[in-house]
């Protein structure tokens, strides 16, 4: 790793030497999907690559919250191709309200990443790897079953193998969830959600760094197209329907390639019994532990700079 940027002066560094960075390498487009709707994807160019890295982010967020992650990919000679998942950011919208986070089905995900590979394998013929936080591990985890020889190595960071449920058992809040679908509100928020606050409070982030949480919560207040903030009914029952999925009987031993899961073990937002389960089930699988909350690339300056250094070493 060339260069470290660190909590101290995060935000001046950010503006100083990252977006500088990244700017002239980044190109924007609308990309269709498989059904023809439109998936915001950014692709940012390395100055001499030798793979190409493909980012799948986590449930409500946005290309613009991975700048750190995309600065440090591109300065070990990696393109960065990420893209915001339907219902997110400035790709489609099922759903008016921007708060909400809708999917039909939790497959489309699968389909939109299908998409964006193709385009990447189209365009070149260097070495692929994943990354996917959280909702995105998931899809990521989906991806590679259903597609184990399209990348070279993958990194699940706090993969959502299987969401937390809070006080709700599992079993319940799909009850919850498939009886207010039953009533015609698929597309409404779960009654246990709120809308976008408006200025979200670090004390309820799932960031262990103030510094670099509140770097995107910045830009998150002054967009709205980037504040998504609850689930609808429909988004909370596909998710809680990936465990079975993911851990279906002969998925994970089609997955050959090397995979590093990065596990938070003050994670309140997935669980990690059933990440334990899907990389004992890996041919090639190890666990990292990092001691913060969920958004792993959010902890502090001394979890963080191991966890990159290490990330980065995987995908040498």
């Amino acid at each position: 790793m060339k260069q470290f940027i660190s909590e101290t002066d995060y935000a001046e560094q950010m503006q100083a030497v990252v977006l500088p960075y990244l700017d002239p390498r980044r190109t924007d487009e609308q990309v269709p999907s498989f059904d023809g709707k439109p998936l915001h994807v950014v692709t940012f160019r390395a100055d001499e690559p030798v793979a190409e890295a493909i980012v799948s982010h986590g449930f409500t967020e946005s290309v613009e919250k991975y700048h750190e992650v995309i600065f440090y990919l591109l300065t070990s000679g990696m393109n960065v191709t990420i893209y915001e998942h339907r219902g997110h950011g400035k790709s489609y919208r099922a759903v008016e309200n921007n708060s909400w986070t809708h999917i039909d089905r939790f497959e489309e995900y699968v389909e939109d990443l299908e998409v964006i590979v193709g385009r990447v394998k189209e365009k070149s013929t260097l070495p692929r790897v994943l990354l996917g936080h959280s909702m995105g591990g998931a899809v990521a985890a989906l991806y590679l079953e259903k597609h184990p020889t399209d990348f070279s190595k993958a990194v699940l960071l706090s993969p959502m193998i299987a969401p937390a449920t809070g006080n709700f058992p599992a079993w319940v809040a799909k009850l919850i969830c498939r009886t207010a679908i039953l009533f015609g509100k698929s597309r409404k928020r779960v009654f246990v959600s709120t809308d976008y606050p408006g200025i979200e409070r670090f004390e309820d982030a799932c960031s262990s760094s103030e510094a670099r949480f509140q770097y995107y919560n910045e830009i998150k207040s002054t967009h709205p197209e980037y504040q998504n903030f609850a689930p609808t009914y429909r988004w909370l029952l596909e998710s809680l329907g990936v465990t079975k999925k993911i851990l279906a009987k002969g998925e994970v031993e089609k997955i050959k390639i090397p995979v590093l899961l990065v596990q938070a073990i003050q994670d309140y937002v997935v669980l990690l019994e059933p990440q334990n389960k899907f990389v004992d089930r890996l041919p090639h699988g190890k666990i990292v532990q990092a001691d913060c909350k969920h958004e792993t690339f959010d902890g502090p300056d001394n979890v963080w700079r191991d966890l990159i250094e290490t990330i980065l070493a995987f995908l040498a």
